[in-house]
């Protein structure tokens, strides 16, 4: 019985394995992390999909107690989610969860877009110069 109980856990949508983005921590001037929008700084390898939809990272940044999030979501062009990230340095292995909460479809250029202030100092001591080149695994976890 203990057995058909594991079998039917529900997995999150983006979460583990394959499913979760390696992000390699660049740097431009002050801002730590992976853009591809206004700059061009750290690198991003993996498949993800939500819903069965290819998802690509746009920014995952870090400036001045600020967290820039950004993806695109293939065919998607409105609404808005609530997700979570996990962020792990694969250094350490350790997770930290970061509640994200809404995010919103704002353009094409960008996708769904938000950002988070006052960010945790388990994250923020990730965003720094000491990680650059460093590389982190990313997942989406849409609620």
């Amino acid at each position: 019985m203990g057995l058909n109980r594991l079998m039917l856990v529900k997995k999150t949508a983006v979460s583990g394995g394959d499913n979760a983005f390696i992000m390699t921590m660049g740097q431009q001037s002050g801002q730590y992390g992976y853009s591809r929008n206004n700059g061009n700084y750290g690198e991003v390898t993996g498949d993800v999909t939500h819903d069965g939809r290819a998802v690509t990272l746009v920014m995952l940044s870090y400036y001045g107690g600020w967290l820039d999030v950004a993806f695109k979501e293939e065919g998607v062009t409105s609404g808005s989610y609530n997700i979570n990230l996990n962020i792990t340095p694969l250094e350490t292995g350790v997770t930290v969860p970061l509640t994200v909460g809404k995010i919103s479809y704002i353009g094409v250029n960008v996708g769904f877009y938000t950002y988070v202030q006052r960010v945790p100092s388990n994250i923020s001591s990730m965003f720094t110069s000491a990680n650059v080149d460093k590389k982190f695994k990313v997942e989406i976890i849409f609620n």
